[in-house]
């Protein structure tokens, strides 16, 4: 798989936060880094919609920290996530 086959893919996918922590499934994601900007990596996608993306609950509209604490999770447990949504949806 070409890294735009692997990009066009998670695009594909629903947000993960919504689907493991909501338990909706919700479609229409931004595909979020893993790294800091520093380590940008595009095999490292998180899909994640555009609140949790970029809105008041979201990675960037709380930092990276703060959605960590607020949402219970990390950034290896997100990259599991998508490793799972991969194999399901």
């Amino acid at each position: 798989m070409s890294e735009a086959d692997y990009m066009e893919r998670i695009h594909e996918l629903p947000c993960v936060v919504c689907w493991k922590k909501l338990g909706r499934k919700t479609y229409g994601v931004h595909a979020h880094h893993a790294g800091d900007a520093s380590e940008r990596n595009n095999w490292a996608l998180i899909p994640l919609c555009p609140e949790h993306h970029e809105g008041p609950t979201g990675i960037h509209g709380l930092r990276r920290a703060g959605f960590y604490r607020f949402w219970k999770t990390n950034n290896t447990e997100l990259l599991a996530w998508t490793n799972e949504a991969l194999s399901k949806f």
